[in-house]
């Protein structure tokens, strides 16, 4: 009788390091499945604006901005917004190029704040312009300006 209980208890004790042993290994699988795609997001999606787009906010260039456009770009200027195609969009944003232009024509800008999660990006940041100075809220998504917000820091 004791040498069926000591062989139950060895049994258990084999039948626990098993399942113990296949829990550890299901962690370590997870967890190297969630650090390789954390990793591919790292390696995926811009932590900063494209020096390009940062570029042409200094030099008020809305043709090379264009180029990040999606085919229909949301445009918010304090209280106007519209949907827009990029053609439309690009003379609209050249128009608020021209109308706050410094003597020199240059802008200043500075990203302050980036929001990444998955493919979209967030930017804000300071237009300075010769006249004003502007909030600009970018949101992008596949390297492509869906929304583009510019509000006066009045």
């Amino acid at each position: 009788m004791f040498g069926c209980f000591v062989k139950q208890v060895c049994f258990f004790f084999i039948f626990f390091q098993m399942i113990i042993k296949k829990i550890l290994i299901i962690s370590f699988l997870c967890t190297v499945v969630n650090l390789s795609g954390t990793v591919h997001e790292e390696k995926t999606y811009a932590m900063n604006l494209p020096n390009e787009i940062v570029q042409a906010l200094t030099n008020g260039d809305a043709k090379a901005i264009s180029n990040y456009f999606n085919t229909s770009v949301e445009l918010i200027f304090s209280e106007k917004q519209a949907v827009y195609g990029k053609a439309q969009a690009e003379q609209i944003l050249k128009n608020f190029f021209t109308n706050n232009a410094s003597a020199n024509g240059k802008f200043s800008y500075k990203t302050l704040h980036t929001v990444n999660r998955d493919n979209a990006q967030v930017y804000i940041g300071e237009l300075h312009t010769g006249k004003d100075s502007y909030r600009v809220t970018i949101y992008m998504k596949d390297q492509r300006i869906h929304q583009m917000r510019i509000e006066s820091n009045d």
